[in-house]
């Protein structure tokens, strides 16, 4: 095998690892915008009045 076929080999080698390392790092990306949405502050719900009965007589 000649040293530039080698090269060759080696540079595909190396962009094929560096695909693999690049989609790894999407997935990681995304992992990490979920956990830090759900980490976020989420607004209190509104209170909704209940009505009970013991309120029902002394009104």
């Amino acid at each position: 095998m000649s040293t530039s076929a080698r090269i060759a080999n080696i540079v595909d080698e190396l962009c094929r690892r560096q695909d693999q390392v690049l989609k790894e790092l999407d997935t990681l990306d995304q992992q990490i915008e979920q956990v830090l949405k759900s980490l976020a502050p989420k607004p209190e719900p509104a209170t909704i009045p209940v009505t009970i009965q013991s309120d029902r007589k002394a009104a």
